[in-house]
């Protein structure tokens, strides 16, 4: 079934494209993400970035000035702490402020190895490779989570890490980050939490979803 949700998203949304970040500041705008939304993460990412231009002036920084330039992006105290944490655990790892050495490692090794460090889950990880080294994942989120227990891919019960564990040889070669994107939109703006527009769906023939609403098609 994935296979021809892909080439239907495709159709639909076309094939994103995006801009690739420097691999550490990917990781970076992936941990602010957690727990909040785009404005937010986006909001505290450019006031952290105004306030210290380079990670190396972060890790020394007072970190009540990081918890406070990152308060949009909630949890603000944690994520400060965890953020320096991290950062100083990539210098003394790497011996300067690079994720460049995990080019040379399978994506499995540069999973086990940062999840590891406090605040950084499966889908930080999987975020960073595949958007950042071009790696072929499709990281799970809250809406890729939803969408892929409404359509019967995986358990209800099963945890974001089991869902990408699950989906990851299920999604044709190639395709895992640009699918990760279109099930994004597609969540967001058809199969959305409360009151799906499966009159907009590309796939309402083939959605095993009890709850969807033939009457619109």
């Amino acid at each position: 079934m994935i296979p021809l949700v892909v080439e239907r998203f495709e159709h639909k949304f076309g094939i994103p494209q995006w801009k690739r970040k420097n691999p550490l500041d990917e990781l970076m705008v992936t941990l602010l993400a957690q727990n909040t939304n785009d404005a937010n993460r986006d909001r505290a990412y450019g006031r952290l970035r105004k306030l210290f231009p380079t990670w190396e002036q972060v890790i020394i920084a007072d970190v009540k000035e990081i918890e406070e330039a990152i308060r949009p992006a909630g949890l603000s105290k944690q994520k400060s702490s965890r953020m320096q944490a991290i950062l100083q655990w990539i210098n003394d790892r790497f011996g300067e402020l690079t994720l460049e050495p995990l080019r040379d490692l399978r994506d499995d090794e540069v999973i086990d190895m940062l999840t590891q460090l406090k605040g950084i889950g499966v889908k930080t990880v999987a975020v960073t490779l595949a958007f950042s080294f071009d790696r072929d994942l499709c990281p799970v989120d809250t809406h890729v989570h939803r969408i892929s227990k409404r359509l019967g891919w995986v358990g209800e019960k099963y945890s974001a890490d089991k869902t990408f564990a699950t989906l990851r040889p299920l999604i044709p070669e190639g395709k895992a980050a640009t699918f990760h994107l279109n099930l994004l939109k597609f969540g967001r703006s058809v199969c959305t939490a409360r009151k799906p527009t499966c009159s907009d769906c590309p796939i309402l023939d083939i959605c095993p979803w009890e709850n969807k609403n033939l009457e619109e098609r």
